[in-house]
């Protein structure tokens, strides 16, 4: 993807790249789609999603993954028994998946703008999509809130401006200059990203933080070599990955890379402007 940057815009770490294609998730997952892709799928794997999608995604009426991708998620929940369907505005995946998986229901489209009458889903998944909005979140939070039944349920997941990015950025680090440079994504503190849900008009249900390791390779890099040094051994290095995990719940507030929002549509309200 060519030169990445950082730096902080309008309270928010931002990244950019240099010459980033528009057809970057495209070309990424042509690297990666063979029928190995979904195995784990095939077996119901929701990995570190596994408790928040069964204890609020609702089990009868439809769920959509908004930004699904290849469809990993949509193929392990409808093994879950889930009535999941995807949508993606990346053609060529959506084709490629199709190819290998036809008994999917994914369609290319936009997640901005959904072909589905108001009130139509029960459930809702986004992880790692609105963040790629340069202009914002907002436009595709309204869509979903549109799309979802009173008492519907959506999972937002986005990169997350944790405590330890925000004392590197008070520390400078992230001082970089992004002219002639693409944007890409932006992470969110916390406030803010529950403030922009809140004013769509969505609920709050539960927030939390996942991606622990990548956080910790993405600021302290030296952690992801440490244990691989000659000198640290097996014995040493299962004892720091053993360390990291008993510590993950307090890490992951103050180093993770992803924050995971769960909220609910009100049963009865105004409709939000756009």
């Amino acid at each position: 993807m060519g030169t990445t940057i950082r730096t902080v815009e309008q309270h928010r770490l931002t990244w950019f790249h240099a010459h980033a294609p528009a057809s970057y998730w495209e070309d990424l997952w042509d690297q990666h789609l063979n029928p190995e892709t979904y195995r784990n799928a095939e077996q119901g794997d929701l990995g570190e999603f596994e408790e928040v999608f069964t204890r609020f995604l609702p089990r009868s009426g439809p769920i959509l993954e908004a930004g699904c991708g290849v469809g990993t998620f949509v193929l392990a929940l409808r093994q879950r028994h889930y009535e999941a369907e995807g949508v993606d505005n990346a053609v060529r995946t959506i084709e490629q998946a199709l190819r290998l998986r036809p008994d999917l229901p994914l369609r290319v489209g936009d997640v901005g703008n959904l072909a589905v009458p108001d009130d139509h889903y029960a459930g809702y998944f986004s992880n790692g999509v609105v963040e790629h909005f340069r202009a914002g979140p907002e436009k595709i939070l309204l869509e979903a809130w549109r799309v979802l039944r009173p008492g519907g349920v959506a999972i937002i997941t986005v990169p997350y401006f944790n405590p330890l990015r925000r004392l590197k950025a008070r520390l400078g680090r992230f001082r970089n200059d992004p002219t002639g440079l693409e944007f890409y994504q932006y992470a969110f503190g916390a406030p803010e990203f529950l403030t922009i849900l809140a004013g769509v008009g969505f609920t709050i249900l539960q927030t939390d933080h996942f991606g622990l390791q990548k956080g910790l390779r993405d600021e302290w890099p030296f952690l992801g070599r440490i244990q691989h040094l000659p000198w640290i051994g097996p014995a040493l290095g299962w004892r720091i990955q053993s360390c990291l995990r008993r510590c993950q719940k307090p890490l992951s507030r103050c180093c993770a890379h992803m924050l995971r929002v769960v909220v609910r549509k009100p049963e009865a309200g105004s409709r939000p402007s756009r």
